[in-house]
């Protein structure tokens, strides 16, 4: 009997399929931007709700919901898509109906898909021939190779050097977003610029999330958002840090009987800490989930503590794809977003970057943390797309107050 594949078994991308035509149904320009075909999307309901999308921006009408709604009753398909439930999910299941870019990543994703259906079924439809060894196996072959995509519209050399005549003529500086230590500001030029991904990197206890936290309180202090992924200290734990930066003193509770001074001083810092321009979030874990929230809250910064504690929901074989793919998206979340992403890597016995090679490549800026002089540590530059390297920082870590002082 001739062995059937099973539905489950269909290569398919679901993630990929609701969130690509969330942005289409939101923002009808989205369809310009490459060729969206309705084979494109393995669920019947989502090939309906696409071809009611283009007959919609077709007919000149703009994105709507409750006209999306109409078309769909008028036409027959409403029970197909799941009725008004089914329609209100599908429209609001991505965040960022104007993340354009992030549909054509989508797409390749369906893309990749696609073909993998296409040779399922030339396999099956050839098995016999498959199993006498007399099939053509170029057609086979023709389900991958065969460049059906349309990419899109991108800027011309001509626009390109505009873009960057532009730049060479402004009189405004870039942005940049400053650790708080003063010699290693200087080091960098004034800071982090935007688009960039900086690693903070050391042995265990080596100072990583004390730069992150005193960077982060830089930043919001100089009025500019800010986002911090603890994947291993608590809410709490992090507000104690900031608090104990920014005031001078350890942040410690009743129970340990703090003087008056450091009381007050405690409450004081506290109180400055409440009206900082940053949101914590403790209990995110997922690289996903941290580019959906970039997505959907504007910023200028975001601090993930740490690489190696971050997972991937990904198809990586082993861990050293998944840090890969990790980083990778970090430096994606920092260019789309037009944010500074701060991270940290734990170095490994033999003092690089540990699991993977692929945090170095795609760093922007990558700073070690070095204690051979206990107490006194250097914080050098190994990595600086825009800048120098090979130069450091003398300064002195008091981890009591979560502070990199000069030295």
């Amino acid at each position: 009997m001739k062995p059937e594949i099973q539905k489950s078994s269909v290569p398919r991308s679901d993630f990929a399929e609701t969130a690509a035509l969330s942005i289409i149904l939101q923002n009808y320009d989205a369809l310009d931007s490459a060729k969206w075909d309705e084979d494109l999307f393995f669920n019947h309901s989502n090939q309906v709700l696409l071809r009611a999308a283009k007959k919609l921006r077709d007919d000149g009408s703009k994105s709507d919901l409750f006209r999306l709604q109409s078309y769909l009753e008028a036409s027959g398909g409403f029970d197909d898509v799941g009725g008004h439930h089914g329609v209100l999910t599908a429209f609001e299941a991505y965040p960022a109906p104007k993340d354009i870019e992030s549909a054509l990543e989508f797409r390749r994703d369906l893309v990749k898909s696609r073909k993998y259906r296409r040779a399922l079924k030339v396999l099956e439809s050839s098995r016999q021939d498959v199993l006498s060894m007399s099939a053509d196996l170029t057609k086979l072959a023709e389900c991958f190779s065969t460049e059906d995509d349309e990419e899109p519209n991108r800027l011309t050399l001509k626009q390109q050097c505009s873009e960057l005549l532009n730049l060479l003529e402004s009189n405004s500086p870039p942005i940049r977003l400053k650790t708080g230590i003063r010699n290693l500001d200087n080091l960098l030029s004034g800071g982090f610029e935007k688009g960039t991904v900086a690693v903070f990197a050391s042995e265990t206890s080596g100072g990583k999330s004390i730069a992150l936290i005193q960077t982060a309180l830089s930043c919001c202090s100089d009025n500019y958002t800010g986002i911090i992924f603890s994947l291993e200290m608590s809410a709490s734990q992090v507000l104690t840090r900031l608090v104990s930066c920014k005031c001078g003193v350890q942040c410690v509770p009743q129970y340990s009987n703090p003087s008056p001074e450091q009381s007050d001083a405690i409450l004081k810092g506290l109180s400055k800490i409440a009206l900082l321009p940053l949101t914590i979030f403790d209990n995110i874990s997922d690289i996903s989930e941290v580019e959906a929230i970039c997505r959907k809250t504007p910023c200028d910064f975001i601090v993930l503590d740490y690489i190696q504690l971050c997972s991937s929901s990904g198809n990586a074989e082993n861990r050293e794809q998944q840090i890969s793919e990790i980083v990778r998206k970090l430096k994606l979340i920092a260019l789309k977003n037009n944010i500074c992403v701060l991270t940290a890597s734990q170095l490994n016995d033999g003092g690089e970057l540990r699991e993977s090679r692929a945090i170095g490549h795609h760093a922007d800026y990558v700073l070690n943390i070095n204690h051979r002089d206990h107490p006194n540590a250097e914080i050098s530059i190994t990595k600086n797309r825009n800048g120098e390297r090979f130069v450091f920082a003398p300064v002195t870590m008091n981890g009591a107050i979560s502070r990199f002082s000069d030295r």
